[in-house]
């Protein structure tokens, strides 16, 4: 599409509002049209579901903030729009809600329509970058990581994170378990997450690819966030003498993995053994999707990719992102492995009324951890809940948004779960 606009997405919000036709509340009314055609007709109607898919997650998640849906062509549109619209209202929990306006496409909105259409049909995929070997970075004896998931909003808490982590410094390792929002672009990759990741704070930054950035063919995420990482693939491998922490990448196909990442990840674990006088060193992975949920859909292809590893009792534990929740999963009795959802670096997310009625296990002020029974899929945990404060003035409605720090001393690894604004929330040590 012609470029209406360069960079300042960062605080451009694309509501429900910012995608009505200029002037009316229906597309019926919506100014001069072509002549109507099966093929005008369809695009109507695509838009029109964009606009319902969006309008779902409004009525649940409120008008007036940043909301994304699991949807490519949804997630392009905001992207595209908040790439090209004028910003030209200050929204109370923060940001500016792009405006259609008539200054996209000279006021021709059935013309912009057709060609954002045209432009979301040509986005493909970036070839997958692979790292060349399988040789693994060095990770110190004792070892410090900063892992926050679905930061790339640039909004509400995540500035607040990424002061933190810059705050306490140090770190050998900083990650981000994916999502930049809407769809990845190369603007948003630039604004929304490079500009304000900590680098100086980590002496190695990682980022995982998503399903997010993956809609807009993961152009940004290729292109821009792994050159900025110096990160030579999608997937990659750390580890010393009693560690082997593996990022994997769940989303170029989505939500699972192919064969050669499959055999790439088995013959890293197998080296490592080697390297070890065979014996296996405790192996944790990283993903931006989910093994299993309690909350949310399970990830049963990733289970079959990983069968291998999970019957034998391989993995040590398992942290992901994609739910913008932030839940500690007790050992999974099958698999003898921890899991952890970190998905809330970012994005408004309501409180669950399932979490909100559980039993409060523990609290930190108005901070609770409620405890949630196993499921078929998935075990017991803890499910964090309280108030947002990065959200002004509908604080009630979200669940708080924080990071976690890893620290890994000998065979020992120790969690600590934060707040955005730093309090320590959660400390557990997985032997």
């Amino acid at each position: 599409m012609a470029d209406g606009s360069s960079g300042n997405v960062r605080e451009k919000i694309v509501t429900l509002n910012s995608l009505q036709p200029p002037d009316t509340e229906g597309l019926e009314a919506a100014g001069p049209r072509t002549e109507e055609t099966p093929a005008s007709r369809l695009a109507l109607a695509r838009y029109s579901q964009i606009m319902e898919r969006l309008r779902q997650e409004t009525q649940e998640k409120g008008a007036n903030l940043l909301v994304t849906v699991q949807d490519r062509e949804t997630s392009l549109v905001q992207s595209e729009l908040a790439r090209q619209a004028a910003a030209d209202r200050a929204l109370p929990a923060g940001g500016l809600e792009a405006k259609f306006g008539t200054g996209l496409a000279g006021g021709d909105w059935f013309g912009w329509m057709f060609s954002l259409l045209d432009w979301v049909d040509r986005c493909k995929a970036h070839p997958i970058v692979r790292p060349a070997t399988t040789k693994t970075s060095v990770l110190p004896e004792t070892a410090s990581v900063a892992l926050v998931g679905d930061w790339g909003t640039g909004l509400y808490g995540a500035p607040k994170i990424a002061n933190q982590i810059a705050k306490t410094g140090g770190f050998d390792l900083l990650l981000h378990l994916g999502d930049v929002y809407y769809s990845g672009t190369e603007l948003e990759e630039q604004e929304r997450f490079l500009d304000l990741w900590p680098f100086a704070a980590g002496k190695v930054s990682r980022t995982l690819n998503s399903n997010h950035e993956m809609y807009s063919g993961g152009f940004g995420y290729f292109d821009l966030a792994l050159p900025a990482m110096k990160q030579d693939g999608s997937y990659f491998a750390l580890q010393n003498s009693n560690w082997l922490l593996v990022g994997l990448d769940t989303a170029y196909v989505d939500h699972d993995l192919d064969a050669q990442q499959v055999a790439w990840l088995n013959l890293v674990i197998k080296e490592s053994t080697a390297t070890n006088g065979g014996k296996a060193k405790k192996l944790v992975l990283f993903s931006h999707q989910q093994l299993f949920s309690r909350l949310d859909t399970q990830g049963p292809k990733l289970r079959q990719a990983l069968r291998h590893l999970l019957d034998a009792k391989a993995v040590t534990a398992w942290y992901w992102g994609h739910e913008h929740q932030c839940v500690i999963y007790d050992r999974h009795a099958g698999y003898s492995m921890y899991g952890r959802c970190l998905g809330n670096g970012g994005i408004p997310e309501p409180r669950k009324p399932e979490v909100l009625a559980a039993p409060t296990e523990r609290h930190v002020g108005a901070i609770t951890w409620k405890r949630l029974s196993a499921t078929p899929d998935s075990p017991s945990c803890l499910a964090l809940d309280g108030p947002n404060p990065d959200i002004a003035g509908e604080e009630q409605k979200f669940v708080p948004h924080g990071y976690m720090t890893l620290a890994f001393n000998g065979p020992a690894l120790t969690e600590t779960v934060f707040l955005s604004n730093g309090t320590e929330l959660y400390s557990n040590t997985i032997q």
